[in-house]
């Protein structure tokens, strides 16, 4: 598993093209003057060893192997270029109109290549000069394929294109001249999705194919190592160290930079001295084996302060984190000047958050430590240089973007084997950099991963379709993409996409086509049963061949759904009376007093059935300890709620976002059924309220709309004054009434039959299983919905899950 990514790239070359003939017993010499980068000497060994040549190094071009009659013997000089500055105007002369945008950053991994050809024999010696190892290994990566390739067809075969070739002809020799640099400064993966993480032998095998494809930099960030995020403040165990260690280490042998990423953003209190203390103290424990790179991420938390202490010395979220992270970066650089710091601020995408916090951030911050930025959505279809600069406008910095694609910890009925597209061949001009958040499936990963090494190589030249051959072929085999079509045709889309299968997983209010579903289903299985009996691809096959019968037992699933209603031809089609809730008309505004018996005349909705809980079914002890019932009604003015519910042991000690820890009546809305009505992702019509009584003492009620990972809304709600609310204690529990403005609605008038998405919820905390209000992250929840639906639950990022809401006449109750 360790060395595979680098084998099957280099023994694919090597059988496919006849090699082992032409250069086995050959002697490469190696010219240098100066004593070369261990890595480098690792390198050139481990490629003479695969094309069963023996190497030499020599320091003059006189001393090396003379060449064979029949060819095979290579001379390789590296020319290590003395001045920077100077190897930055000849690598523009050299590459001309190709080097507009040539950085002395860029420069440092570039590097001139000229290779020698006579006749038709492979070539005899190649010259290299860079100004770093960097420099050197990338242009070594070029060596195998123009070993390889006619010099007619070099400057066209290179993968990926090199930024600038020519070829010029004397008699029967042949000189192929290469300038070439990447186009972005930072290249490479961050391991950041959610749910388990890779394997010790994943991450290892995955820094050997960033090596292997020129990319430069590894984020160490799974969301699910608790010592990332839940327990950041506790330095790793020793065995748990040692195997970081073995990371940097490999980083290190194929010159990808190792950046360590710490994510205290849940339970971090950013005046806390001692917090502070525990975070560079964790940071100290990683640097002494030899990390120089660090990355706070600050995403996905509260998108406003929690603790007292913070809210009393910081006005905004904004505030603490520029005093934490200005604080960390002068720490870390006060340790030492080669450290630098990398930011995932909270509000990281077009799509929602913050723009005054984000603004704020940019301003405060300094300007060398760099911020992330996941474009204009947090998947994002595409990336333009527009959108970049206009980021990066708000952060006073260019951004550096963290690009979830393939990433599918969201989508797990699917992996994403398609190239990276979308992405603005001038896009280097405005970031810093680009990496990539793979999937939870690394040897998965590495065909997509492979096409963005391509683009991030350069970006001006990249084919998408041409780069996914490329990857295919070189990792399995030149029949692979025949060998793989099932599997490729089926996920070489992408999260936006219809893919064939997205219907039984996503729901959507359409039609499903099972007997296309089903012969997919078998065209995998079938393809799946082949594969695994090749070596090559049974790696790969591992993480594939689990799918095909995850989504046949889903489709069988979805098929007793009884949201759906079975059609001839095997169709089935969304039934629009599933779950539908009615509110009569009212003929006079209800009293709003809490009181429930108003609501009894009317349907009411009751929450007290086991298939109705979405979350800690193993804590509920039945309805009389917790359940709930609810009223509906409207007229000319508001819609109304009416709810009671049976909670003997009221906890609701919160207020403010933080009711959301305790007791509290919820509702998924969307004020915009029917403009909405075929749409699977949220577009800032859909609210998801949570109404908490208070505890009828000192803590008052409140209202609290969770927005953090919604879109913008264009109106910006005070809810607690805009809905009205009322609420009374009873013997079981409490009684409340709630109403919403018509207003909020699309269209600002209701009659009978305006339709609206709504989902009823109730929410029971349980304290005595985690102890006090202290540790009220930790207390399990009991929580009721009113859409009981196994296999499509209400999903607040998804109306097409909401239940359908008919206002009606009251004659009609």
């Amino acid at each position: 598993m360790r060395t595979l990514p680098v084998k099957i790239v280099f023994l694919f070359i090597l059988t496919t093209l006849g090699a082992t003939n032409i250069f086995a017993g050959a002697v490469w010499s190696v010219v240098s003057t100066r004593k070369l980068d261990e890595r480098l000497v690792r390198q050139l060994e481990d490629m003479a060893r695969q094309n069963h040549s023996t190497l030499r190094f020599v320091k003059a071009s006189s001393e090396a192997t003379r060449r064979r009659p029949s060819g095979g013997n290579l001379t390789i000089e590296l020319r290590e270029a003395e001045d920077p500055d100077q190897f930055l105007v000849t690598l523009k002369k050299a590459a001309g109109e190709s080097t507009k945008k040539l950085t002395r950053e860029l420069a440092n991994e570039g590097y001139t290549l000229d290779v020698v050809y006579e006749g038709i024999s492979p070539p005899h010696d190649m010259h290299i000069t860079a100004v770093s190892p960097q420099g050197f290994h990338n242009a070594l990566l070029r060596v195998l394929q123009l070993l390889h390739t006619p010099a007619s067809k070099a400057s066209v075969n290179l993968a990926p294109p090199a930024q600038f070739t020519a070829l010029t002809r004397s008699g029967r020799a042949a000189q192929l001249s290469v300038a070439d640099f990447p186009s972005f400064p930072e290249r490479g993966i961050v391991e950041g999705f959610y749910g388990k993480p890779w394997s010790h032998q994943d991450r290892l095998a995955m820094l050997r194919f960033e090596g292997q494809h020129a990319m430069n930099v590894y984020y160490y960030a799974p969301k699910d190592d608790p010592y990332h995020r839940l327990l950041w403040r506790k330095p790793y165990p020793s065995e748990l160290m040692k195997r970081l260690g073995d990371l940097v280490d490999t980083a290190r042998a194929n010159f990808v930079d190792f950046c360590f990423a710490i994510s205290p953003g849940l339970s971090m209190e950013y005046s806390n001295s001692q917090d502070f203390s525990d975070l560079t103290g964790k940071l100290d424990g990683v640097s002494k084996l030899g990390v120089s790179c660090f990355a706070l991420f600050l995403d996905d938390v509260p998108q406003e302060l929690q603790n007292p202490q913070d809210k009393a010395r910081f006005k905004t979220l904004a505030g603490a984190h520029i005093y934490l992270i200005n604080k960390l970066y002068h720490y870390l650089k006060s340790q030492s000047a080669e450290n630098r710091l990398v930011v995932t601020p909270t509000t990281y995408t077009n799509d929602w958050g913050s723009r005054d916090y984000i603004r704020d951030l940019g301003a405060g911050v300094n300007a060398d430590v760099p911020i992330i930025w996941t474009g204009t959505k947090v998947v994002s279809p595409t990336i333009t240089v527009a959108e970049a600069q206009e980021w990066g406008a708000l952060l006073h910095r260019k951004p550096l973007v963290w690009d979830n694609f393939p990433v599918n910890d969201g989508i797990p009925w699917r992996v994403n084997l398609g190239p990276i597209r979308g992405r603005d061949p001038n896009l280097p001009s405005a970031v810093l950099g680009l990496f990539s958040n793979p999937m939870v499936q690394p040897r998965a990963s590495m065909i997509p991963l492979q096409t963005i090494a391509e683009y991030l190589w350069n970006s001006s030249a990249y084919d998408p379709d041409a780069a996914q051959r490329r990857a295919v072929s070189q990792q399995y085999g030149s029949d692979a993409m025949k060998q793989l079509a099932p599997f490729l045709a089926t996920y070489s889309d992408y999260w936006w996409d219809d893919n064939i299968f997205k219907p039984l997983f996503v729901e959507e209010r359409k039609t499903i086509d099972v007997p296309k579903i089903k012969q997919r289903i078998t065209q995998l299985e079938n393809a799946a049963r082949m594969l695994r009996t090749k070596p090559r691809f049974q790696t790969l096959m591992k993480e594939l061949s689990p799918l095909p019968p995850k989504v046949s037992a889903r489709l069988a699933e979805v098929l007793t759904d009884p949201a759906y209603r079975h059609e001839p031809g095997q169709k089935l089609a969304w039934r629009d009376n599933y779950g539908v809730l009615y509110a009569p008309r009212l003929s006079d505004p209800p009293a709003l007093d809490g009181d429930f018996a108003k609501w009894q005349g009317g349907p009411l909705y009751v929450l007290d059935q086991s298939a109705q809980i979405v979350a800690g079914s193993k804590h509920w002890r039945g309805a009389g300890e917790f359940s709930a019932r609810f009223g509906l009604g409207w007229d000319d003015n508001y819609l109304y709620v009416g709810a009671d519910v049976t909670d003997p042991n009221l906890y609701q000690p919160f207020t403010g976002r933080d009711i959301s820890k305790g007791d509290v009546v919820s509702l998924i809305l969307e004020t915009a059924f029917r403009r909405n009505f075929a749409s699977i992702s949220t577009s800032g019509d859909e609210y998801q309220l949570l109404f908490s009584p208070g505890d009828f003492a000192a803590v008052k009620p409140f209202v609290y709309s969770e927005e953090d990972y919604l879109p913008l809304r264009p109106v910006q709600r005070n809810y607690n004054q805009e809905i009205k609310t009322a609420w009374k204690k009873t013997a079981l529990g409490f009684s409340g009434d709630l109403a919403i403005p018509v207003a909020w609605f699309e269209g600002g008038k209701f009659q009978t039959g305006y339709e609206i998405g709504l989902t009823l919820g109730a929410q029971k905390a349980l304290p005595r299983f985690s102890g006090t209000p202290s540790d009220s992250e930790d207390i399990p929840h009991v929580i009721f919905r009113s859409k009981a639906d196994r296999i499509f639950p209400a999903r607040i990022g998804n109306p097409s899950t909401y239940q359908r809401l008919v206002l009606i006449d009251s004659k009609r109750q």
